[in-house]
């Protein structure tokens, strides 16, 4: 693959979430943010979209979705069906949507950080997590920091991206 291609590929535009309440910026990562309605996630690249011009909407083929440790545990306890509905308009994707949580997994296991005044026991989130894997097209990832989370999703950003390339050659 020459230069010109796979530098093509690279993503330089993130469209991110309007409603994203704590939003990643990529400094430092050569791209810009763009803020648009997603139907599905918090971050996407435009090439792996198509956009409804009459509700000005985007629909990934791709996404993102970040979560703080505190809203993680909310969307496995107060907020599950809401955060189910998100991982089911990820079933017929081609990559599995991605779930980028902003605090480790020995966090979460230990009972510290997040979890430290939570009513939920470590296991629960271990076979939550495993009966969601294995019901919906969703990966989990763990970071030790938001900046941290913030680079795992820009990497997987151009992952998919990549490899939708390659798909295409």
């Amino acid at each position: 693959m020459d230069e010109a291609r796979h530098a093509s590929s690279i993503p330089t535009t993130v469209l991110r979430d309007t409603r994203e309440q704590r939003p990643w910026t990529f400094d430092g990562w050569g791209v810009e943010t763009q803020d648009v309605t997603l139907s599905t996630g918090d971050y996407a690249v435009p090439a792996d979209c198509t956009h409804d011009p009459e509700s000005d909407t985007y629909y990934p083929r791709f996404a993102v979705e970040r979560k703080s440790g505190h809203d993680f545990l909310t969307a496995l306890t107060w907020e599950r069906g809401r955060f189910t509905s998100e991982l089911q308009r990820a079933t017929e994707w081609s990559q599995p949507i991605a779930v980028v949580v902003e605090t480790s997994w020995q966090t979460l296991l230990r009972n510290r950080g997040c979890m430290a005044w939570r009513d939920i026991h470590p296991n629960q989130i271990v076979g939550t997590l495993s009966a969601w894997t294995d019901h919906y097209n969703v990966a989990f990832h763990f970071a030790e920091s938001r900046r941290q989370a913030e680079l795992c999703a820009y990497l997987l950003l151009v992952r998919c991206s990549l490899l939708r390339r390659r798909e295409q050659i």
